[in-house]
């Protein structure tokens, strides 16, 4: 999933209406999640549980992406929102970071900043179990999938001392801007956001390809502005908080694929804030047994180059073409 579906979900409806080393071994030494897949596998494909490294054009092993990752200021972890296996993943690389010395903030794609003083008041509590923060933060009410496919991050974060923080902005802000334009943000907020920044018209035309396709090709690229505009409000949003909660020691991204993009999405503007430090984007691919190139199984830039620095390949979850209803709901 390259676009955040789960939440463009609840603001499409707003929205429409406006018109370590390479190896060769996979597994090493380590031990996690891949060894126990979640998602149904029927015929696997000779892709699954490897790691591929763009910047080596070879596999590495988990214990050898879990060094790189943590030797970087900003690791984006990117995922599929159902995919069990990823949330589990994530919490791995969550641990396995925290394990080489390192204490990240850890910000999410799926708290939004109405929910940070909740969210704090669980963490000062210092609870026992991850459980109870579902409840603690109305996760039920967010439109996410449910928390105990979640739980694992929180898990890893709490396991290992490290602090978590919403990154996303709130969802009537989001509208507001779609509706209207960034002029709706606080005095400032703009330019601190760098949203008074052009993304380059190659970007731009990009990225409003990727909603019509994520809308199966029902809506114009006229129509994209106000989802266009939100995209670039979320991203800035999660990236200011991954600078400013991650000046001690860096930050971790766990957000969905659309969003760790190295070309336009949150890395764009954690490298602008931040000119000099280094930023690591991973994500995670949900396979079948028809994959057998990992070069054909990442997006790219308007150039060809990969958008990840390295994929880990997991089970894919296998649903309903979603073109299906949105169809009929665009027949309305």
């Amino acid at each position: 999933m390259t676009f955040s579906k789960f939440r463009v979900g609840l603001l499409s409806a707003a929205m429409v209406t406006l018109a370590g080393c390479a190896s060769t071994t996979p597994h090493a030494q380590a031990t996690g999640p891949w060894q126990s897949w979640q998602v149904p596998v029927s015929t696997p494909s000779p892709l699954l549980g490897k790691i591929w490294s763009y910047r080596d054009n070879a596999y590495i092993s988990p214990d050898g992406l879990a060094k790189r990752m943590a030797a970087v200021d900003f690791a984006l972890l990117g995922e599929t929102h159902d995919n069990a296996d990823h949330h589990r993943l994530q919490g791995w690389m969550v641990s396995a970071i925290a394990n080489e010395g390192r204490q990240p903030a850890i910000i999410w794609e799926m708290f939004d900043t109405g929910q940070s003083d909740a969210l704090a008041s669980f963490q000062a509590g210092k609870p026992g179990h991850a459980d109870a923060l579902g409840s603690a933060v109305q996760w039920e009410k967010t439109g996410w999938p449910k928390w105990p496919l979640y739980q694992p991050i929180a898990e890893a974060a709490l396991s290992s001392g490290l602090a978590m923080y919403a990154g996303d902005p709130p969802v009537k802000l989001v509208r507001a801007v779609g509706k209207k334009d960034f002029s709706v943000l606080p005095a400032g907020q703009s330019e601190k956001l760098l949203l008074n920044r052009s993304l380059e018209t190659g970007l731009q035309n990009a990225l409003q390809t990727q909603i019509v396709k994520s809308h199966c090709d029902l809506i114009p690229a006229t129509a994209t502005g106000p989802m266009y505009r939100g995209q670039r409000l979320r991203d800035a949003s999660m990236a200011m908080h991954m600078v400013e909660k991650g000046a001690q020691d860096g930050a971790i991204l766990i957000a969905g694929t659309g969003h760790v993009r190295q070309d336009r999405a949150v890395p764009w503007y954690v490298r602008q804030l931040r000119p000099g430090k280094t930023v690591s984007s991973l994500m995670f691919v949900g396979v079948t047994d028809e994959d057998t190139d990992p070069m054909a199984l990442i997006p790219t830039d308007p150039d060809g180059k990969p958008v990840a620095d390295y994929a880990w390949f997991t089970p894919k979850v296998i649903r309903k073409d979603p073109c299906i209803a949105l169809k009929k709901r665009f027949a309305k």
